[in-house]
């Protein structure tokens, strides 16, 4: 997951600290304020990481349960910890998937368009 951060950073970087910058600014607001921003972040890690975009197709419900947890319990957030665990758990069997893929394709002498492993390039 690490490595997907990371190009998520060199490909849409401007775009995390945007984000980053209106979460710190708008406290309570934050979820309504920085929508726009979020969307473009969203909208620039799937079109410039494959992995990134491979888990929100994968994993959404899982996502979508860990919101909403975190959104019911902003106050008391370390009983998500399940929803958490699945959310990993579901992001780190798409990049073994993916991996797996790759090595497939290696074999065959292609990858995924602008992977290395299950990484991008």
């Amino acid at each position: 997951m690490d490595q997907t951060l990371d190009e998520v950073n060199k490909h849409c970087g401007e775009h995390v600290q945007a984000y980053a910058s209106c979460v710190d600014s708008h406290g309570e607001t934050w979820k309504t304020d920085c929508l726009g921003l979020r969307k473009a972040l969203t909208e620039c890690s799937d079109k410039n990481v494959t992995l990134m975009k491979m888990v929100r197709l994968s994993c959404q419900p899982v996502i979508d349960r860990y919101q909403e947890f975190l959104g019911k319990n902003s106050q008391t957030p370390h009983v998500c910890i399940d929803a958490l665990r699945d959310l990993y758990e579901c992001t780190e069997s798409v990049g073994q998937m993916m991996d797996k893929m790759n090595s497939l394709q290696r074999k065959h002498g292609e990858l995924a368009p602008g992977m290395v492993g299950n990484k991008e390039v």
